[in-house]
């Protein structure tokens, strides 16, 4: 006669509870009520490489000539201008003093700062400057002068046999338009003569100068890089 054999019961497992004080180790602490958790400035936030690549531009530097100015490889400058690497601090002065700035300018200008709206006759209007020859000829700046900017746009107003003679050349480029009357404009040493509705453009190391051949007043839409005047 066949004898049934019985299984064994399988073995409880014991899972010992943690202590209080492991509990305590291992629990995540709960901010205080009214606890504000301290920010911390992200370096994106301060936009340091946009900030140097638009220095150096304003400045018209090449990455190669300022990486020698600062004493680092033109590959450092290009990392630390798309972001890439961040600056020592050390490093940061050295590079806003190669670009002829200083920290309080460098970083007063608000990168995201909203556009600037100013109505007709709010827009300042200057005479040209003494290094640049141009008697019968005034600007009306639609980009406001402030440290920092590159675009420079002005409405040239010339006078009737008003002219200017920039032979001050830099780097940039710019483009311009006859709003109104007519203009002489000399490009380093070709001359063109121009009317309402034609445009030009040139690279900032050419030479250039102009005049209102008359009889009426010209008005020219100028822009600019970097800002000059």
């Amino acid at each position: 006669m066949a004898t049934s054999k019985t299984k064994p019961a399988p073995a409880r497992k014991t899972v010992s509870k943690p202590s209080a004080k492991a509990s305590a180790k291992t629990a995540p602490k709960t901010p205080r009520p009214g606890a504000k958790k301290a920010a911390t400035p992200r370096s994106d936030d301060l936009q340091i490489g946009a900030r140097v690549k638009h220095a150096r531009m304003l400045a018209g530097k090449r990455m190669r000539d300022l990486a020698l100015d600062v004493g680092c490889t033109e590959s450092m400058v290009s990392k630390i201008e798309s972001g890439r690497v961040v600056p020592s601090l050390s490093m940061l002065q050295r590079l806003v003093d190669a670009l002829g700035r200083d920290m309080s300018s460098f970083f007063g200008s608000d990168m995201n700062s909203p556009g600037i709206v100013l109505k007709s006759g709010q827009r300042a209007v200057l005479l040209t400057d003494p290094l640049r020859e141009g008697p019968g000829v005034s600007y009306e700046r639609l980009v406001p002068f402030a440290a920092g900017n590159l675009l420079e746009c002005n409405i040239h107003i010339i006078e009737p046999s008003g002219r200017k003679s920039d032979p001050i050349t830099h780097q940039g480029e710019t483009v311009g338009y006859v709003i109104e009357g007519q203009l002489e404009l000399t490009i380093d040493t070709t001359a063109y003569s121009l009317a309402a509705g034609d445009s030009f453009f040139f690279k900032n190391h050419l030479s250039n100068s102009y005049r209102n051949p008359g009889p009426g007043t010209t008005r020219v839409l100028w822009a600019n890089t970097p800002q000059v005047h």
